[in-house]
């Protein structure tokens, strides 16, 4: 099998000829090559292309694998109408007391206001950020636009570089979740609060701005022409919420998405970081063969496989902490347990669980590469 089809047999939850192997790698490869760890399309974009460079020397310096997660030096965005919000920043490694080689980190604040769940219930999610976004950032929707429009351009030339070379990218579009969104701008402890105190507020809230989530996406998507869409599902999880906020509040809108999007043949990658255990069933409601279940290592990807298998497909989980302080051989012992475990019977994609660290010891990642090479797929008998 070629790369494409290797990916999109294990999508379509059959056996591929060996396990597609596709680490979600940045700010590693920023380390291994010298450069500076900087937030996505940060520092001088005269540097830009340094860091796309970085990207693909570290592809070819660890053999290669099956996919590239996201391209460019940013998620495919077409223009200021984005499926998130705007007003925290990113925080660069030797910022603030943060250690050079560190992680790039986030600094949340609460920008946005009680009154403006009622705004977006009353005019939709786009035409809040008309005014939300000059309100909060201090730049017009003329200047964001040429931005985006600037940065989705880098993007496509860099998908572009990888499609020659017959490497697929899974990101076509992004979609930070509708609850998340609003946690990281409201800020989380007052989000929570509002969940308690003023649940129909949010309720109407969060159903507006679906549509217009929707749309967006389809718009990024034609203008990427990569038919996936990244949906980062951090703070919907069960470490967050109780399943009856989940069930109330979160998962319509996430099913209304999905599945809008799969009537148009977009993969949905649910990006789903934290403990997404005790949420698991509900993934089965979703569109069979059109979603990737994409796991960091702290929910149970064995307990996945048990209910979604022949459902849908996963991807993940080897952890951070296995990367970076782990040895080689602890590595390959973990990563032959996913590939006999997850993926018995197909339907699965050996990555890194969420990002993969700065500081992973590159022999580490080389053997996790190396074992979705080498180690047979288990075929039912």
């Amino acid at each position: 099998m070629n790369f494409e089809e290797r990916l999109r047999t294990a999508i379509n939850l059959e056996v591929p000829d060996r396990t597609p192997v596709v680490p979600l790698i940045y700010q590693f490869a920023l380390k291994h090559k010298g450069r500076p760890i900087v937030p996505l399309a940060g520092g001088n974009p005269a540097d830009w292309h340094k860091i796309i460079q970085a990207i693909e020397d570290t592809f070819d310096d660890l053999g290669g694998y099956d996919a590239i997660y996201a391209a460019g030096v940013t998620w495919p965005i077409s223009s200021w109408r984005i499926n998130s919000a705007p007003g925290n920043k990113y925080v660069s490694p030797g910022e603030r007391g943060i250690q050079k080689d560190f992680s790039v980190q986030y600094e949340e604040r609460e920008v946005m206001t009680l009154e403006d769940y009622d705004k977006i219930a009353n005019v939709g999610w786009n035409e809040f950020l008309r005014e939300y976004i000059p309100r909060v950032s201090g730049i017009s929707i003329e200047q964001l636009d040429t931005v985006e429009k600037t940065l989705l351009n880098i993007y496509k030339k860099d998908a572009e570089k990888w499609r020659v070379r017959g490497i697929p990218v899974m990101s076509g579009a992004l979609l930070i979740s509708c609850e998340m969104t609003l946690s990281l701008v409201r800020s989380l402890p007052k989000f929570m609060l509002d969940i308690h105190r003023h649940r129909d507020r949010v309720k109407a809230a969060l159903e507006a701005m679906t549509p217009d989530f929707i749309q967006n996406t389809f718009t990024d998507v034609k203008e990427s022409g990569i038919p996936f869409v990244t949906f980062s599902l951090e703070r919907g999880s069960g470490a967050y919420f109780n399943l009856k906020t989940f069930e109330e509040l979160f998962f319509p809108e996430l099913k209304k998405q999905v599945e809008a999007f799969a009537r148009e043949g977009i993969i949905s990658v649910l990006h789903m970081d934290t403990d997404w255990t005790l949420n698991l069933p509900y993934l089965k409601e979703l569109p069979r063969g059109m979603c990737i279940c994409e796991l960091d290592s702290t929910s149970d990807i064995f307990k996945a496989k048990e209910i979604l298998k022949n459902h849908m497909c996963i991807m993940g989980d080897v952890p951070a902490s296995l990367l970076s302080l782990g040895n080689k051989e602890e590595v390959i012992a973990y990563c032959e347990r996913l590939i006999d475990v997850v993926g018995k019977d197909g339907g699965y994609i050996l990555s890194t669980g969420c990002e993969c660290p700065p500081d992973a010891r590159f022999e580490n990642v080389v053997a996790m590469i190396d074992t979705a090479r080498e180690h047979p797929v288990p075929r039912s008998r």
